[in-house]
């Protein structure tokens, strides 16, 4: 008939024995391993793929190790498989590694393609903004200088010369318009080179300046130009001029009647050597942290009705501005101060290489 096999607790091998308590064992390191992999897979996804490899083994070795021991094995055996567990220990973490490092790689290039995605999606918009502005802007000069020609055609103009200085003036204002778009896009596509030589930045503020004082006249602004020591950088005078004539001829037309603004140059220490600037101080009241950051935007003018003051350009100075100095590897910086606003630009007084 041959032997039944023993009921009750008899029944449990020494082999199951092993393996439930080898399973258990690795199961509750497992757990509390995959517990501690995921709290940290929520700050960093990378350094995660660095503790998974190293929770499976400790899984494992805990579960062989406790097996081992209960198992009564020799001290030579038990030697041995300490060797064997401590022998995979570096094999995972190298693998850990080389995934950590993979999937940082792979963060970091996600990142920075999403950033950039970021940064075209911007541009695009603001260049779309620019275009329709510009277009509205151009419109408004062009409608007035046709009303004017077609009153001058007919004859009922009682002040001719008048009509003729005003088209003379809103074609200025539209051919400004058009090399402010014109330096936009050739600084975009880095079409112009920098020809530079030793300048005084402190000549050149005062130069434009003065070159400004007409408009100053005609707004009722005051124009103040502190008498300052010589600056010299090795710059392109006629871009950084241009560069400086925006920022004045903004703070002009953002300041009220009556108000100050103040033009200076010098030289500062700064993290890289010694810089010189050139900064301007406006009263147009100070602007929003929101404001502060658009300023630089092609086609922002800070208000919401799109239509320039007279004088205004296609809103694209202060981008032309930031293009042109970081073109000489300095900074532009726009902050607020006192009653207004305060732009200082920087550039190296000697060009990097």
């Amino acid at each position: 008939m041959g032997r039944g096999l023993p009921l009750g607790p008899a029944t449990v091998t020494p082999e199951l024995e092993a393996i439930v308590l080898s399973a258990g064992t690795a199961g509750v390191v497992g757990a509390l391993g995959a517990w501690a992999t995921v709290r940290v897979a929520r700050r960093s996804l990378a350094t995660a793929t660095l503790v998974g490899p190293a929770v499976v083994v400790a899984s494992i070795a805990a579960g062989v190790l406790v097996t081992a021991q209960a198992m009564f094995l020799s001290s030579h055996d038990l030697t041995l498989v300490w060797l064997l567990v401590a022998a995979a220990v570096p094999v995972a973490l190298a693998c850990g590694f080389f995934l950590y490092r993979a999937v940082r790689a792979i963060d970091r290039r996600t990142a920075e393609a999403a950033a950039q995605r970021e940064r075209e999606q911007a541009l695009a918009a603001s260049r779309r903004e620019m275009v329709t502005w510009a277009s509205h802007d151009l419109r408004s000069p062009l409608a007035g200088i046709r009303a004017m020609a077609e009153a001058l055609e007919d004859g009922v103009v009682q002040d001719p010369d008048a009509y003729h200085r005003r088209i003379r003036h809103e074609s200025d204002r539209m051919a400004r318009m058009v090399d402010d778009l014109l330096e936009m896009s050739l600084l975009q596509h880095g079409e112009q080179l920098l020809r530079r030589r030793p300048v005084d930045l402190s000549e050149l503020a005062r130069d434009v300046a003065q070159g400004q004082v007409p408009v100053a006249e005609r707004l009722g602004v005051r124009l103040d130009l502190p008498v300052a020591d010589p600056v010299r950088a090795e710059v392109d005078p006629s871009r950084l001029e241009r560069a400086v004539a925006n920022v004045v001829r903004n703070a002009l037309l953002a300041t009220p009647r009556g108000g100050l603004v103040t033009v200076r140059a010098g030289r500062q220490a700064d993290a890289g050597g010694q810089v010189a600037f050139v900064e301007v101080d406006d009263a147009c009241g100070g602007l929003s942290p929101e404001d502060l950051q658009r300023a630089f935007d092609p086609g922002w003018r800070g208000s919401a009705p799109r239509t320039p003051e007279a004088g205004a350009g296609a809103g694209v100075g202060l981008t032309i501005t930031r293009a042109v100095v970081e073109e000489h590897g300095g900074t532009v910086r726009l902050t607020n101060h006192g009653a207004g606003c305060r732009l200082r630009l920087c550039v190296p007084l000697t060009p990097a290489g």
